[in-house]
């Protein structure tokens, strides 16, 4: 089992800065000119990767069901798709999709994308996993609507065709997901399950989730995104517009230089500032050679230089061997 994953020849993993897709899912709207659009915006707003979905609506939806017209609405073909994954390779940038059933899978294997992501809904679909595991690609796998049980054998499905280049991201499949209802603590239980890098797959329009669970450790962040919030189709409203996945993107970065190392340890501005910031014991008064320290004659007060404060009692009788001028620090070498 490995840690990290490299798509693209970019690392994931927790010692990296989080790896963020631009979600476009279906909101191109079946138009190859905005999923153009969307690679652009994408790269111009730091994302790492665009990620969309490949299906064809037979072979994923009876025809009786009350979706079918709406995926076939807005479905690409194949011609459309290799021409968006050669738009976003001419742009060395990362471009890859969710197939909904197999054939889409092969095809998308055909025209090289770099990984697979597996959708939430797909999560108990044993002949697709194993069938794109095989490809020998990562796998980014969404776990929305699962026990750990169910991400446990589709981690095993993967492992069982050899293939360990496996992510996983929590995920709560409501659109939107609220976020009270994100249960981001599942991110650390699925850290402690998996050897593997844990992401968020965000289906709601809150930034803080997003800032809140790379602060719990999540290397990869999958949020919806849309060129324009007022765009008919079910995930625009709560998708995240260019401007604003700008902003977010560069928040992220921030946060594995904000965690920092965990061990507490002065900074090195903090050390610059010590000496100004840290007290000392001084001379309240002029103190007398030869005379007692005591609660009258000691004070405490900046800068550091002299006796720590700490060491306040082992001072206290403690007699002088040289004047000490009012305000002066006291140090061992004035004490007898």
């Amino acid at each position: 089992m490995t840690y990290e994953i490299i798509i693209n020849n970019k690392k994931i993993g927790s010692q990296y800065n989080p790896y963020f897709i631009a979600e476009a899912g279906l909101n191109h709207n079946g138009d190859i000119k905005i999923a153009k659009q969307m690679i652009d915006n994408a790269i111009e707003s730091g994302a790492d990767a665009i990620k969309f979905q490949t299906y064809k609506s037979e072979e994923f939806l009876t025809e009786s069901s009350e979706y079918f017209d709406f995926f076939k609405n807005v479905e690409l073909s194949y011609d459309e798709f290799k021409e968006l994954n050669d738009y976003a390779k001419e742009k060395n940038f990362t471009f890859f999709s969710a197939p909904f059933d197999i054939p889409s899978a092969d095809f998308l294997n055909q025209i090289d994308v770099p990984c697979f992501k597996i959708a939430s809904s797909d999560l108990t679909n044993m002949p697709l996993i194993r069938h794109i595991a095989k490809m020998n690609k990562p796998m980014i796998i969404s776990t929305g609507i699962s026990t750990m049980n169910e991400v446990e054998e589709a981690v095993n499905w993967c492992l069982s065709e050899k293939n360990d280049q496996i992510a996983l991201l929590h995920c709560v499949a409501n659109y939107p997901a609220l976020p009270e209802e994100t249960n981001l603590d599942a991110i650390k239980s699925m850290m402690k399950k998996f050897n593997f890098p844990i992401g968020f797959s965000d289906n709601g329009e809150s930034e803080l989730v997003d800032i809140a669970a790379v602060s719990l450790g999540a290397c990869i962040v999958e949020k919806h995104y849309t060129l324009d919030k007022k765009f008919d189709g079910p995930d625009h409203s709560f998708s995240i517009e260019p401007k604003d996945l700008k902003n977010l993107t560069s928040q992220l970065s921030l946060i594995k230089k904000i965690k920092g190392t965990g061990l507490k340890q002065p900074t090195d501005f903090e050390l610059l500032n010590k000496p100004a910031i840290r007290k000392s014991i001084t001379a309240k008064v002029d103190i007398l050679k030869g005379e007692k320290l005591t609660e009258n004659n000691m004070s405490i007060k900046r800068p550091e230089g002299g006796i720590e404060p700490k060491s306040w009692d082992s001072l206290l009788s403690k007699c002088t061997n040289k004047l000490i001028k009012k305000d002066s620090v006291i140090k061992w070498d004035d004490l007898i």
